[in-house]
């Protein structure tokens, strides 16, 4: 019976035994290749800006750095590659060479775009069987490595003439305390050019920098004395005077010296059937010398402008001017042209930037011709008069450009005695006082504002800022009137045409006269009254029409006024005629008025303006 449970148990034991190995076996293999494709996820598709395993470029391990890594480790063989000197053998003389000199140089990025692509790039498949075999097997890249030619000539050049025993010289011309001077050819030896270059390149490529003989070659030159001579005398006429570049409108002049020009001239033996020496003047140190000068000969743009003859009421528009300046790529030419000739040319110059507006579009906003004109009148000689007229001429001439706010107080500024303004009668806290206040000083202008506020009314444009007077005055229109202080009140207008004004003002012993030019773009207006209520009826050139209105209440004024604020009454009547603008919405501008009790009765509207056609 115990052996039975015995076998029984061991039989039971085994079948575990061989469940486990054969789940094992399964799943040993599955773990394996989750573990390689794991891997080959991080290596390849993770980090493809990584280099692969077992890669190098030359003597540098690049194996999984970064692009900018590798970038880095590349640039530090180079300076190690250019720090290391390299000897030479010239003509039995051991030279040493500086690798900066000769321009010697790697292209970091070409060689991280090379390494990166090893053993990438060719399928998915491909991609895999490269990355196996990266595990064991390396790939090494070369690092090439450039030189400068003309550094390495310029060399080459000076150790023909400093090492080389009996050196062969094709001649050439030399500058001395900026004169030009001769070297005559001579044969002899010098360096062989195409074997030098070969010798020189594979040394500098690696940091095995054993000494290097450099072969000569026998040379007889093709060049004469009397080409040498023809080419010094050449170059003297290049660099013998300075040159002078002058611009039009300006007493300045942009020089190139003869020192200047001297560190221009370059010569050289062009090896053609036969051989020439070419003598001439680098563009890109002219161009280099001219640069450090121009900023002073460069102007901006100037806008058109307009001007107004006040005798004929005639504008006038001052043309619009372009930006100016040096026109660089031009100047070598010139300079090697006047250095040939007088010595004197012309700056060449081009268009630097444009006017905002220019004259086409000043042009465009014509034609200009009287917008509308207002008159009122006042009893000659009493103080406040010199005031209405000194206020006048101060606001005579201005000029509103299409957009802007025209503002009384801030063009004229604040009335002092120091300008010739007078004291006379002024409402001050609703009450009529001379001659005390600072507020009596240039007391009575409210006229010239009346007078400016509806030429603005029957010019149809746009009220921005007035206000009647607290009291009403018999001279003025009934509510279309307005009072001025410092600051405030003030009168302002926003030029809403496409065309500026022109502010014209004109007095007489016993009159103000506000007249304003321009072109309203074919706008009239019209005024209308209704109680205590203004309108303006303004008709548009499409024959549109919008209405703004204006309320105001007057407070009753004292039983006597001042002598200073009697006036006489305007004419009974004046004309309407048209005017020309754009049209635009209408706003209407409402003053809270005083209690009902304290108004005054409107009279009727007797004044009407004089507005004339553009």
């Amino acid at each position: 019976m115990v052996r039975h449970t015995l076998a029984l148990y061991l039989d039971q034991t085994g079948d575990a035994l061989r469940r486990i190995l054969i789940s094992t076996a399964i799943a040993l293999p599955i773990v394996l290749i989750l573990i390689v494709a794991g891997v080959y996820a991080y290596d390849e598709v993770l980090h493809p800006d990584r280099v692969g395993r077992n890669v190098a470029a030359g003597e540098v391990d690049l194996s999984g750095l970064s692009t900018e890594e590798a970038v880095a480790a590349i640039a530090d063989y180079e300076a190690r590659l250019i720090a290391a000197p390299a000897p030479f053998i010239v003509d039995g003389e051991e030279v040493v060479l500086d690798p900066a000199a000769a321009g010697l140089a790697v292209d970091e990025k070409a060689v991280v775009d090379d390494a990166l692509r090893q053993r990438r790039g060719g399928g998915f498949l491909s991609d895999v069987g490269g990355w196996f075999s990266s595990w064991r097997s390396s790939v090494v890249i070369v690092i090439p490595t450039t030189i400068d030619e003309e550094m390495t000539e310029a060399v080459l050049f000076s150790w023909d003439r400093s090492v080389v025993d009996q050196p062969a010289y094709e001649g050439a011309v030399l500058v001395e305390n900026a004169v030009a001077v001769p070297e005559y050819p001579r044969p002899g030896s010098l360096l062989d050019r195409p074997q030098a270059f070969d010798a020189i390149s594979r040394s500098l490529a690696t940091f095995e920098r054993l000494p290097v003989a450099l072969p000569l070659t026998d040379l007889d030159p093709t060049i004469t004395n009397a080409d040498v001579d023809a080419a010094v005398a050449r170059a003297n006429e290049l660099i013998g005077e300075p040159v002078y570049l002058w611009r039009e409108g300006s007493a300045q002049r942009l020089t190139i010296t003869t020192a200047g020009l001297a560190s221009a001239l370059r010569s050289e033996i062009v090896v053609n059937s036969p051989a020439a020496f070419v003598v001439e003047l680098d563009e890109d140190v002219l161009r280099d010398i001219a640069e450090r000068q121009i900023d002073r000969f460069a102007s901006e743009p100037v806008d058109a402008s307009f001007t107004f003859d006040k005798d004929t009421h005639a504008v006038g528009i001052v043309p619009s001017t372009p930006g100016v300046v040096v026109d660089l790529d031009a100047v070598p030419g010139v300079v090697i042209n006047a250095a040939l000739d007088t010595g004197l040319a012309r700056l060449p110059t081009m268009v630097g930037g444009t006017a905002v507006l220019t004259t086409e579009m000043a042009e465009a906003m014509g034609p200009f011709g009287e917008v509308s004109t207002f008159t009122t009148y006042h009893p000659c000689c009493a103080s406040r008069v010199t005031n209405i007229q000194l206020l006048a001429d101060e606001i005579d001439g201005s000029i509103v450009m299409p957009g802007e706010i025209f503002s009384i107080n801030d063009t004229a500024g604040k009335r002092t005695l120091a300008e010739g303004y007078v004291r006379a009668g002024a409402i001050i806290n609703g009450d009529i006082s001379c001659c005390d206040s600072p507020i009596n000083i240039g007391g009575g202008t409210s006229q010239f504002a009346t007078t400016f506020y509806n030429a603005v009314f029957f010019g149809c444009y746009e009220d921005v800022e007035h206000q009647p007077h607290s009291i009403y005055f018999s001279r003025y229109p009934y509510i279309r009137e307005a009072t001025l202080g410092f600051p405030a009140p003030d009168v302002k207008f926003r030029n809403d045409s496409d065309a500026p004004v022109f502010i014209d003002t004109s007095h007489t012993g016993g009159s103000i006269t506000v007249t304003f030019y321009g072109n309203n773009g074919g706008r009239t207006c019209t005024s209308e009254q209704s109680g205590n209520t203004v309108t303006r009826v303004m008709t548009h050139a499409d024959g549109t029409v919008t209405t703004q209105s204006w309320s105001w209440n007057y407070k009753l004024p004292k039983p006597a006024e001042p002598a200073t604020t009697t006036t006489t009454k305007p004419p009974a009547t004046t004309t309407t005629t048209a005017a020309t603008t754009t049209t635009t919405a209408a706003t209407t501008t409402t003053t809270a008025p005083p209690p009902p009790d304290t108004t005054v009765p409107p009279p009727p509207d007797t004044t009407v303006p004089t507005t004339t056609v553009p």
